[in-house]
């Protein structure tokens, strides 16, 4: 058995160790370069991501500027949607408590405050149960919403100002609910009458 020595055994690790650094720099170096050219592309991609929602939640609308939002628990943005002759509504993003976190999703209130439509973007409500907020069964409860402020009823909803709650699921249904009404509250307090 050959004894190696202290001095070939140090050599062996330090070249090891250099090329482990130097393959490690390359590649780091080559990744910085591919986020650098992608990140135009990507940006570009999540703008178009959120037009289409918004468009889903203000379909007449054609633009939508973004206005800096007063300080409020549920909207953390808020764009102001345009045609051709003016204002057609606003969108608002908003960030809800569910059962499993935040549900975030945009509501598109109309200029006279009605409630146009609303979107589920993120959530980490349960499969099965609050996941099932994402079903147009459910969302599609909030399109032209006039009798507000809305509430969640169990079992069918039978008055305009009422929403039917997911089966197993009342905290999401409740979530969404408040979220939908803090929109409707911040378009109140801030931008009732706006042209």
């Amino acid at each position: 058995m050959d004894k190696v020595s202290f001095g070939d055994a140090l050599k062996k690790a330090l070249h090891l160790g250099g090329t482990l650094f130097a393959v490690t720099a390359v590649t780091g170096v080559i990744l910085g370069f591919v986020q650098y050219g992608t990140q135009d592309a990507i940006k570009r991609v999540e703008i178009e991501a959120q037009n289409v929602a918004f468009r889903a939640v203000m379909p007449n609308a054609k633009n939508f500027e973004q206005i800096v939002p007063e300080a409020d628990d549920f909207v953390a943005e808020v764009r102001r949607g345009d045609d051709a002759e003016g204002l057609v509504g606003w969108c608002f993003t908003v960030n809800s408590k569910g059962y499993g976190g935040i549900v975030n999703f945009i509501v598109g209130v109309m200029k006279d405050g009605s409630v146009k439509a609303i979107n589920i973007l993120n959530h980490s409500e349960t499969p099965g149960l609050g996941a099932k907020s994402t079903e147009p069964e459910f969302y599609e409860q909030f399109n032209d919403k006039s009798s507000l402020p809305l509430k969640v009823v169990k079992g069918t909803a039978s008055n305009p100002d009422e929403i039917s709650a997911i089966s197993g699921a009342t905290i999401t249904s409740n979530a969404v609910t408040d979220g939908v009404n803090g929109a409707v509250n911040y378009w109140n307090k801030y931008l009732k009458g706006a042209e």
